[in-house]
C-alpha cells in the first residue's frame, strides 16, 4: 500500500500521472528488462520503460504505423513496445528463441499484440543486441526507432525517462 501513496504524489503536486493499467504495463517492462543484461552486465529497464511510454503511452495503444498496413501486415509495429515482425524474427534468430522461430507470421503478430511480457522480451532483447552493437547509448536508442542518429526520438525517450523518474517503479 505504501507504493500506492508514492505513486499518487504527482497527483497532489498537480503533475501528469499514470493510470493503474499504465503502471502495471511499466512494471512488466521493468521486470522483463531486469532479466536480460548486455555483455557488460548492464540492464536497460529505465530505457525500456521510457521507450514503452514513447511508443504507446505505456500501453494506451497496441498498434502503430497503421499507414504501413497498406503495404502489408509485416510492415506495421505491434504491442506495447511497437515491435515489427521483422525485428521479432531477427531477435528470434539472434537469440535462438523457439517461441519466435516456430510461429507463423500471423501467430507471432497475435502474440506481440496480446502478450505484453512477450512483446517486452523481444523489445528488450533487441535493445540488448543494439547496445552490444552500437557505439553509444544515443545510437542504441536511435536505432531502436530505425536510425543511427534520430535526435527527435532520442529526445522524446529522454524526456519520458525524466518523467518516469518521478515515480517509484
Amino acid at each position: 500500500m505504501k507504493w500506492l501513496i508514492w505513486l499518487m504524489v504527482p497527483l497532489w503536486l498537480g503533475a501528469k500521472t499514470l493510470t493503474l493499467s499504465q503502471l502495471l504495463t511499466l512494471k512488466t517492462v521493468k521486470n522483463v528488462a531486469l532479466s536480460y543484461p548486455n555483455r557488460r552486465g548492464e540492464t536497460f529497464e529505465k530505457t525500456a520503460m521510457a521507450i514503452c511510454m514513447t511508443e504507446t503511452g505505456c500501453g494506451k495503444s497496441h498498434f502503430g504505423d497503421k499507414h504501413l498496413l497498406r503495404k502489408g501486415i509485416k510492415k506495421a509495429s505491434y504491442g506495447i513496445m511497437q515491435v515489427r515482425l521483422q525485428t521479432a524474427r531477427f531477435v528470434g534468430k539472434a537469440y535462438r528463441l523457439p517461441e519466435v522461430m516456430l510461429r507463423s507470421d500471423v501467430d507471432l503478430i497475435d502474440k506481440l499484440m496480446n502478450d505484453n511480457a512477450f512483446n517486452a522480451k523481444i523489445a528488450v532483447l533487441y535493445l540488448v543486441w543494439l547496445s552490444d552493437h552500437s557505439r553509444s547509448y544515443f545510437e542504441m536508442v536511435s536505432r531502436y526507432n530505425g536510425g543511427r542518429s534520430n535526435h527527435p526520438y532520442y529526445n522524446r525517450v529522454q524526456r519520458n525517462m525524466r518523467f518516469l523518474s518521478r515515480f517509484r517503479l
